[in-house]
């Protein structure tokens, strides 16, 4: 038979905890988000996943993300789809025009908790 340690059932009970608060953590702060916010947010998901997937990126804070998903609850999916593609058209374009290494360090520079080489 496992004995348990103390700082194994501490970890037990917070877990335990965190699972039971999560979905309401998560509902407090989705009600934080605004439905303009949301067009932004969204968009924003659809630029820093594009980037993510184009950029030598070592860290992605999914911030943006899961923020986008919680929008997307509240705009619909096809809607929610427009605004994310129109995101990552925007890294396209902005690549295009400035050049994807530079694109790729002004997000760095200008969204340092966000993403990073």
């Amino acid at each position: 038979m496992l004995m348990t340690t103390p700082l194994q059932s501490w970890r037990k009970l917070v877990f335990l905890w965190a699972q039971r608060a999560l979905p309401l953590l998560l509902m407090l702060s989705s009600m934080n988000v605004r439905a303009n916010d949301c067009e932004n947010i969204i968009k924003m998901d659809g630029l820093f996943s594009k980037a993510h997937r184009e950029c030598p990126f070592s860290y992605y804070a999914f911030r943006f993300h899961q923020q986008s998903q919680m929008c997307g609850e509240k705009t619909g999916e096809t809607k929610w789809k427009q605004l994310f593609s129109q995101g990552a058209s925007t890294f396209d374009s902005k690549a295009a025009s400035m050049g994807k290494s530079a694109l790729c360090a002004k997000l760095v520079k200008d969204f340092p908790m966000t993403v990073k080489f």
